[in-house]
């Protein structure tokens, strides 16, 4: 199963993206961002301003009693 994440630039920033899931929006390093995604994915974030692209959904939390 996978997922799609919605990224685009932090306001203010040069090197920090912000990265949301279904699971909430977390912020995340460009070059930690092109060494899972590829410099592709980040030429998009420079061109567009925003990138979307998918991933192995995490496995579900285990429901705890």
């Amino acid at each position: 199963m996978t997922e799609t994440l919605h990224v685009r630039w932090k306001p203010g920033t040069l090197d920090t993206l912000l990265v949301t899931s279904p699971h909430g929006t977390l912020e995340w390093n460009v070059l930690i961002f092109e060494r899972v995604f590829g410099a592709p994915a980040v030429g998009q974030l420079y061109l567009q301003g925003r990138a979307t692209v998918t991933r192995e959904a995490l496995p579900a939390a285990a429901q705890v009693a």
